[in-house]
Order: C-alpha cells, then sequence, then structure tokens
C-alpha cells in the first residue's frame, strides 16, 4: 500500500508524539526531600551524602542499605539537598510489637564520593574522617497512619500520619532513670497494651522504658547534619544529670 504526502505526515506526526519526552534519566517527583549540610574538625574529602535504610533493631546502624545519594557542595558550610524517590525497601520495614503500624528508619550518611553500594552496608565502626552521620535524626516511614494511645506513637514521641517524618534522636543512659520515672512509665505503656512481667524481655514495657535513645518530632525546617568521624548513636553514660 503507498502512502500519500498527507498520510506520510499524520503517521510522522504520530510517531513523534509517542517518543518519550522526558530524559531517561528523570525520576519523577521525590517523595521527600531534605537539606542538609557536612561539619567536620580536619580537611573535608570529596563527598557524597546518602541516605541509608537501617535493616536492624533501632538503634543499630551496623547494617544498611543504600537508597540515594547526592553530592555535597564545596564551601563552609558543605552542603547537600538529598531526595528520597521510592519507599523503603521491605528488608528494613518492621513493627516494634505484632500488631502495630509498620515502620521503616534511615540515617543520612556522609561517604568518600564514588564508595560502592556494597562498601555503605556497614560503614566504619570506630571514628574514621572520612564517613560520617547525623547521629541526632532519624528518618522515619510510617506505612499508615499512627493512632493516638499506641506504643508506636509513644515511641514516635506523637501519634503521626502515614509518610516520611525527620525525627530528634537523643541517647539516653537507662541508669539516670529513676524508679519514679520507670513506674510511670511502665504505667504508661501497660494502659497501652504492653505487657509487663517485671523483666525487660523484648516487647515488654520495661524494654521500650529502659531504650537507650528517645525520639521527638523535628521542628519543621530543620536540616541535617551529618558529622565527619561520627559513625553511630553517641554512648549513653556519664554522669547524670
Amino acid at each position: 500500500m503507498r502512502l500519500t504526502r498527507c498520510s506520510r505526515l499524520a503517521l510522522a506526526a504520530l510517531l513523534w508524539a509517542c517518543d518519550p519526552q522526558a530524559d531517561t534519566g528523570y525520576l519523577g517527583e521525590p517523595l521527600m526531600t531534605f537539606q542538609g549540610h557536612v561539619t567536620s574538625s580536619g580537611p573535608m574529602p570529596s563527598l557524597e551524602a546518602a541516605m541509608l535504610w537501617q535493616r536492624g533493631e533501632p538503634p543499630s546502624s551496623g547494617d544498611q542499605e543504600l537508597a540515594t545519594r547526592a553530592p555535597v557542595e564545596a564551601g563552609f558550610p558543605a552542603r547537600f539537598t538529598l531526595h528520597l524517590y521510592q519507599p523503603p525497601p521491605g528488608a528494613a520495614r518492621r513493627s516494634l510489637v505484632p500488631g502495630e503500624v509498620t515502620y521503616a528508619r534511615a540515617n543520612a550518611g556522609a561517604v568518600p564520593y564514588g564508595t560502592a553500594a556494597a562498601a555503605i552496608g556497614a560503614l566504619p565502626a570506630s571514628a574514621n574522617g572520612a564517613y560520617g552521620i547525623d547521629a541526632n535524626h532519624w528518618v522515619v516511614y510510617l506505612a499508615s497512619d499512627v493512632p493516638a494511645g499506641s506504643l508506636t506513637a509513644w515511641w514516635l514521641g506523637a501519634a503521626m500520619p502515614a509518610g516520611f517524618h525527620l525525627l530528634r534522636v537523643a541517647a539516653v543512659n537507662p541508669q539516670c532513670i529513676t524508679p519514679a520515672q520507670l513506674d510511670a512509665c511502665v504505667v504508661d505503656l501497660t494502659r497501652r497494651g504492653i505487657p509487663d512481667d517485671g523483666t525487660e524481655r523484648p516487647g515488654t514495657a520495661r524494654f521500650f522504658c529502659r531504650a537507650t535513645y528517645r525520639l521527638s518530632p523535628a521542628p519543621p525546617g530543620e536540616q541535617l547534619v551529618l558529622n565527619l568521624g561520627t559513625t553511630g548513636l553517641g554512648p549513653a553514660g556519664g554522669t547524670c544529670p
């Protein structure tokens, strides 16, 4: 069948309309964007900021999965912008106890430019000036709304809607928790349906009350701060206030 000139023009227009117009590197609109900067007491190497989903139980940070990375701009302060385009991987999703909202948590980290994803799985256990994380914040993803009065709401510091949230995390020395504070915490958690058998067995009220960290919502607009040489949550020891 021979095509007329008009037919050829119409076919060309149709094929052009079907061509992908977006850049093949386009990842879509980000689900969440975080701003931050890097601090260092010494010379700063060429760095990338990385979002690292944690596969271990909180507050561990030794089993990580790279989600995304972004270059750190040279200058003072050294700034970065991290975009999250995908929900967290299945290996990072868990719940505090059965029946609670599913969550995942991530740390923002600084790694030498070009570091392979496999090497990010376990950052150096000791201080290393070429690596660092924001030990004072967690990025938490909630698969559904967290109801008030739940264990997860207590853990987060507030009832929160589904999606991504930036939380402050503070190290706590369990030895500094007074008997009265512990009793009040246990009463609160038993009212939320968490059992208390007098032990600190995982999943019990005393296990959560004597955790070595506490979470709270970060104020709107708060930035991530990557501290080179810091690769985990600070120690919970020292003298009590």
